[in-house]
């Protein structure tokens, strides 16, 4: 079987038995993979552990298999992205376990995989990585289907008194069926103003917004609801997101 040729970033590594390592990488042409690279943890290889670190982004040969791992071979290193600071490494690291948490196998997402790597670009000279992350975030849960609705109400169709967020609809709901609906919680103006903004500006140019550190926790927490109602993750997977802010 011809081997496809791939570019991705290493969401996860598992070393497996004396000299393997198995990866879980997401690439532009498959989506999300797990294969094993077989023999990269000899003592003589030629193979630099950082090829295989989680982060990284690689060349690699996949001979897909009807297995549930994959054969990975000629792993080379493109490149591993160089942070000023531990925060931007941490978002970084952190955006990489979303991935591999709420993706599922061998769906292809380009526009995924080119936010995957336009943050990374963006987090290593970022002076508000913070803004990227939640940045990241906000796309990311746009380009999954599960919202964010801000623009219209939705589900009675009244515009008035619109300050009731819904992680079920994914978006916003008036009063009166905000409070019928158990997961709803309320939503200021300007954390909808910010989310606004977010969605309609590249993230290229997202840092000129200014917001306080409580804003950003919200909406991040907004978005998190939003991604727990949608999965099947039975533990609090957000808590390494507790020092970003």
């Amino acid at each position: 079987m011809r081997p496809i040729k791939s570019e991705g970033f290493v969401l996860k590594k598992v070393n497996f038995r004396e000299t393997s390592v198995i990866l879980t990488l997401f690439t532009k042409e498959l989506g999300k993979i797990k294969g094993i690279l077989k023999g990269v943890r000899k003592e003589k290889s030629k193979i630099s552990p950082l090829t295989f670190t989680q982060g990284s982004y690689i060349f690699i040969l996949i001979y897909k298999k009807k297995s549930e791992l994959n054969l990975l071979s000629s792993p080379e290193l493109i490149y591993f992205p160089d942070f000023e600071n531990k925060i931007c490494f941490k978002i970084y690291i952190t955006i990489l376990n979303l991935i591999y948490l709420f993706l599922p196998e061998f769906q292809r997402e380009e526009n995924i995989f080119f936010l995957i790597y336009k943050s990374a670009n963006l987090l290593q000279k970022s002076k508000k990585p913070h803004i990227i992350f939640l940045g990241f975030k906000i796309k990311f849960i746009e380009i999954l289907g599960y919202g964010i609705k801000i623009d219209e109400p939705c589900k009675c169709g009244k515009r008035k008194n619109l300050n009731f967020f819904s992680p079920k609809a994914g978006g916003l709901v008036c009063k009166n069926c905000g409070i019928k609906e158990a997961d709803c919680v309320k939503i200021s103006k300007k954390e909808i103003s910010i989310i606004k903004f977010i969605k309609k500006t590249d993230l290229d140019n997202i840092e000129v917004l200014n917001i306080k550190k409580k804003e950003t926790e919200r909406i991040n927490y907004l978005c998190n609801l939003v991604l727990y109602y949608h999965s099947s993750l039975n533990f609090i997977w957000w808590q390494n997101e507790k020092d970003i802010f």
